[in-house]
């Protein structure tokens, strides 16, 4: 390893897992923190060490103290996290960590306008950047707007206690009635969310545009990909996505990011809505994110970007090559391909059309195949429970409000 100050990656996820992998082969120590059981990264050849932090799942906070005390292991490497917690609570202790670390985080100020979604839709306001229709928060007085047109969706203004709470990102609500007993979970769960038009259409809609901000606000790399299917349908994560060029999506992406004073990696996310052809801002991703693979495998390396500002001192500018092809999170693609085909409404030629392009993939890597292994494991069982449980996708739906809905 040489005498390279390190990387600590914060999450041992698919997202942990494509970090570590950009920084593979140029002789960078990448340590890996396990912050969920179900982690696979520290299974890759590529890992220096890894720890277990599995009290971060219900207690975010206590990864200072754990930095803290591995500080004389780590001085002087960079921090990276690869989730919305670890990005919380590094930006919040900038001042604290900052004298021995090199963080991948702007100060809570920048941060919290992407973390909060009133924030960050209020920020796309003034930027001029287009936003869903907003209808308000989720109270019982909003609950009465009569001029609420459904299906309207509820997202939590902060997301990152909504999912550990309801296991899903959003409600899907079709009615008044549905949208006052959502309204009444929300307030036992003591959680805000704000009530917005639900843009139609289906998963291959949604586009991203990601880039890499550098110190001075100039950015260093673009790359712009669109998603083709999600797991679950609509309301989940990426599963397959695209190389695109959707040259529109530059300047409101940028000109939301410097209002914020955003710095690093950013990956905003918009839906082309069908009924006026505008790109509406769904969120803002302040950190390494999923789908950064396809970014490495056509020529925009973000991780590695952030290390060499951090670490080196350099703003090396990067720029998408030829390579033109699709990013498959393999096992998602077949699980979700085979028990949500009603909902996606897709026909087996449209799924066998992504693996005959160019592909690159989130887990399977020929030079690393232990995680993809682990994984494909924890998948089978993962499935099987799903055929012996007739019950399983409604239970999951049930989580949900109004769901399923027409979403073409």
């Amino acid at each position: 390893m040489g005498d390279k100050t390190g990387v600590v990656v914060i999450g041992g996820g698919l997202t942990g897992l494509s970090t570590l992998r950009c920084l593979s082969g140029l002789g960078i120590p990448v340590d890996v923190i396990l912050t969920d059981p179900a982690d696979i990264a520290h299974h890759s050849r590529f890992v220096h060490r890894h720890f277990r932090l599995f009290e971060f799942r219900s207690d975010p906070s206590v990864l200072v103290d754990f930095i803290e005390r591995g500080t004389g292991r780590w001085r002087g490497w960079s921090l990276f996290p690869t989730d919305d917690d670890s990005l919380a609570v590094l930006s919040c202790h900038l001042d604290r960590l900052g004298g021995s670390f090199l963080i991948l985080a702007p100060p809570w100020e920048q941060t919290r306008q992407i973390l909060f979604k009133d924030l960050t839709y209020k920020a796309a306001k003034e930027a001029g950047v287009d936003i869903p229709h907003i209808y308000g928060y989720a109270t019982p007085e909003d609950c009465v707007n009569e001029n609420i047109r459904f299906p309207v969706v509820v997202k939590p203004v902060e997301s990152r206690r909504f999912v550990r709470i309801f296991g899903v990102k959003l409600f899907v609500v079709n009615d008044g009635t549905e949208l006052l007993e959502c309204t009444r979970r929300l307030e036992e769960a003591g959680i805000r969310a704000i009530i917005m038009d639900l843009i139609p259409g289906p998963d291959d809609r949604f586009y991203n545009y990601s880039v890499y901000i550098d110190r001075r606000g100039e950015p260093l790399a673009e790359f712009a990909m669109r998603k083709l299917r999600k797991s679950p349908p609509f309301y989940g994560v990426c599963r397959v996505a695209e190389t695109a060029e959707p040259d529109c999506l530059r300047e409101p992406t940028i000109e939301l990011l410097r209002r914020i004073g955003w710095r690093g990696v950013a990956n905003v996310e918009y839906k082309l809505d069908p009924r006026d052809g505008k790109y509406r801002l769904m969120e803002v991703n302040g950190r390494c994110f999923l789908m950064q693979g396809l970014a490495w495998r056509a020529g925009v390396n973000y991780p590695l970007l952030a290390w060499r500002e951090l670490a080196m001192g350099e703003t090396v500018k990067a720029s998408r090559n030829k390579w033109d092809g699709v990013w498959i999170n393999l096992m998602d693609d077949l699980y979700y391909g085979s028990f949500y085909r009603d909902i996606e409404k897709l026909g087996v030629r449209e799924y066998l059309r992504t693996y005959a392009r160019p592909k690159t993939h989130a887990i399977w890597s020929g030079r690393d195949p232990a995680p993809f292994i682990v994984h494909f494991y924890k998948e089978i069982r993962k499935a099987l429970g799903a055929v012996l449980s007739r019950t399983y996708r409604d239970q999951l739906q049930g989580r949900v409000q109004g769901m399923p809905v027409d979403f073409n």
